[in-house]
């Protein structure tokens, strides 16, 4: 049986994990996915030299992100994961933009595939103002994935 707790760089998560941990305690896997959406490029480039030098920066910042998001996941979520003995699938997820469609659409299709018993999520405290400018991505996945959803409030 499987479990999916989407995660992302804020200890806010960690309720989602600790939820996890006291009801879906024996017998499960708990798969700790974390989007890392792609840097956004930097379309006001004026010469030629600007945008190799644009693309080399933007390589750098992807892999520190990415080193940065990965150390997180492993140092935070996972220890705290399998202290409960469950076994943990910890993975890094790409998305095309940093929109909340786009990383919702990340989440459920690895729902999809992993056709897990729950996807577990916490709920952000964004205002009424950002969420309509920005969306959700609790939202998304809610409505969008095949699986039930559990929304861990903060």
């Amino acid at each position: 049986m499987d479990v999916v707790i989407a995660v992302d760089n804020s200890e806010e998560c960690v309720k989602a994990v600790d939820f996890a941990l006291k009801h879906f305690q024996k017998g499960y896997t708990y798969h700790l996915i974390h989007v890392q959406p792609r840097p956004v490029s930097d379309t006001r480039l004026t010469s030629d030299a600007d945008s190799s030098m644009s693309v080399h920066v933007q390589h750098t910042l992807k892999k520190d992100q990415d080193a940065a998001s990965k150390d997180f996941l492993e140092r935070v979520f996972v220890p705290r994961a399998s202290s409960g003995g469950a076994k943990v699938k910890a993975t890094m997820l790409p998305a095309d933009s940093d929109s909340s469609t786009s990383i919702g659409q990340t989440i459920c299709q690895y729902v999809h595939q992993a056709k897990p018993d729950v996807l577990i999520l916490m709920k952000q405290n964004k205002t009424a103002v950002t969420r309509f400018f920005m969306g959700s991505v609790t939202r998304y996945c809610a409505t969008e994935c095949d699986a039930p959803v559990i929304i861990v409030p903060p």
